[in-house]
């Protein structure tokens, strides 16, 4: 394996502090010993005394497909100070079961956890049978972890009849409670998948609940600690200790609208802070070591087959984007413009997804057999047109932001004639389902996939009236609310995608009821939102 780029990249620490350049040495640490970290042991490992219980983050699992899992666990007794666990190399075992008292134990191993990814493991589970769930734990000492429930994927071989799934994103911890969690479990889906913003790195909004510890996140103790502080909330935890996760990441597991390697604001160091942020994202998600095994970026898309009866292809649209057209004078990041202002939004080549991944989706698209061919990624795909003082504007941190590289994605699907196309995002805090248009900007063009883009967790978003007057302007929006959070449930049938709008009745009150707020309808082989 390659780590020349890790060399080069740490190697250029010039105008760094001293502080600064021991992190640059820990990032690279990591990296280069990440593969190794559950092999065999290269000594004894050490037996440690804990201050505290070592799982209070809980356990979590993902990247399911019909034979395997990624089974994840941090070892942390001192959740926001570090961990509280010391730099040694720490032997955890595992189990997985056909049921939750473990009379039927199907595998066992051991995972040597290291300081260098903050004694977090990513145990890569195969072999296992297709379609039904299954019960896992750790063991150090005499330490038992929370038991976790997963669930294997239907096989090619198995045509899956319907399926069961979620969506999720932007769960601001100072703005809400996550009892919408409470909800998605007893709604039983198959996986979730997040779209991004399972932090976010600095406060802001009205009416706090609760705070952060600390200030904003910067080093990677600090992007260390503020993952921990969220996995400790028992409604997350719950969650990701009930179904397996699907993951990407999006702009505040870092810094508010970084761009491939620009920060928002200019920040000089911005390399160092990225590759922090990523790691400690990493490190707090059920993903596989070969996620961190090329160049400084994580490696997150991937495709999903339920059976034949669809294929999920997860995007990254973070971290190898072009920075967005015409920001505010000053610094980089979003803004709203119009087309007359910024003639720059429409120029030719700019990319959200990266040369590397467009082909990838393009083969993806292509080869897929499935009835229905799902997009998710983390923000609003369709235009969305903002009326202001008789002129049109556009938000340059989604899609629109990058108009070109939208339409290659919809000339891929007609291109390919890709059944059955659903894209899902999230970012935007509100809940739009749209029709997706051949031409985007052409409201007489014909509809050619459907979008549901679902509200946030928590975060705040634009007031409802805000929203009624993009949606006067936008009659390719079928539906937007922005008022309610919670997540999206999908059920999928060869004949039809049932979709609902699940939301809680406040996210300032920690036991508020939750309850359909609406519901959607896309019949397989007619594109477009129907409103149930």
């Amino acid at each position: 394996m390659d780590f020349g780029w890790a060399n080069r990249w740490f190697a250029s620490g010039d105008g760094l502090s001293e502080r600064s350049r021991v992190e640059r040495r820990r990032l690279l640490a990591a990296a280069v010993l990440a593969p190794f970290l559950a092999a065999a042991p290269l000594g004894r490992a050490a037996r440690q005394r804990f201050v505290d219980y070592p799982f209070r983050l809980g356990v979590s699992s993902g990247c399911p497909t019909a034979t395997s899992v990624v089974l994840w666990t941090r070892l942390c007794a001192d959740p926001l100070h570090g961990g509280g666990i010391e730099d040694q190399r720490i032997k955890l075992n595992w189990e997985v079961a056909d049921d939750e008292r473990f009379a039927v134990v199907r595998q066992r191993g051991e995972w040597y956890t290291s300081s260098d990814l903050a004694h977090s493991a990513h145990v890569e589970v195969s072999g296992l049978a297709p379609n039904r769930p299954y019960w896992y734990r750790f063991f150090v000492g005499d330490a038992v972890s929370p038991t976790g429930r997963t669930r294997t994927l239907p096989s090619a071989q198995e045509p899956a009849s319907s399926a069961r799934f979620a969506t999720a994103s932007c769960q601001h911890f100072e703005q809400g409670y996550f009892h919408a969690y409470r909800g998605l479990i007893a709604d039983e889906p198959q996986f979730l998948v997040f779209l991004g913003d399972s932090i976010y790195e600095s406060s802001w909004g009205d009416d706090p609940v609760r705070s952060h510890a600390g200030g904003v996140t910067r080093s990677l103790d600090a992007y260390r600690n503020r993952h921990a502080q969220y996995r400790c909330d028992p409604d997350l935890a719950a969650a990701h200790a009930s179904f397996p996760w699907i993951v990407t990441v999006d702009d505040h597991e870092v810094e508010n609208d970084w761009a491939g390697d620009l920060s928002q604001h200019l920040d000089p160091q911005f390399a160092l802070r990225k590759a922090a942020g990523l790691q400690a994202f990493f490190e707090h998600m059920p993903l596989p070591l070969r996620v961190l095994g090329k160049g400084a970026a994580l490696e997150l898309h991937k495709s999903w087959d339920i059976g034949r009866l669809a294929r999920i292809n997860l995007l990254d649209t973070r971290q190898f984007r072009d920075p967005q057209p015409c920001p505010r004078p000053g610094i980089s990041g979003a803004n709203t413009v119009s087309d007359e202002d910024c003639p720059a939004r429409n120029g030719e080549g700019r990319t959200l997804l990266g040369a590397r991944q467009q082909r990838w989706l393009e083969s993806q698209l292509a080869r897929s057999p499935a009835a229905w061919n799902v997009l998710a990624q983390p923000t609003l795909f369709s235009p969305l047109r903002q009326p202001r003082d008789g002129v049109t504007n556009h938000y340059t941190e989604t899609w629109d932001g990058y108009p070109r590289a939208r339409q290659q994605v919809i000339d891929t699907i007609v291109r390919q004639r890709v059944k059955n196309p659903l894209i899902l995002g999230g970012d935007v805090h509100c809940t739009y389902a749209m029709d997706v248009r051949e031409q985007p900007e052409n409201d007489s063009s014909r509809t050619i996939a459907t979008e549901f883009t679902g509200t946030s967790v928590t975060s705040e978003g634009f007031p409802q009236t805000t929203v009624d007057r993009f949606l006067a302007a936008n009659p390719h929006a079928r539906f937007a609310n922005s008022e309610d959070h919670g997540y999206l449930l999908f059920d999928l049938s060869e004949a039809r995608a049932a979709v609902r709008l699940r939301t809680v009745a406040s996210v300032k009150e920690r036991d508020a009821s939750l309850s359909t707020r609406a519901s959607f309808v896309v019949e397989a082989g007619r594109p477009g939102v129907v409103v149930a």
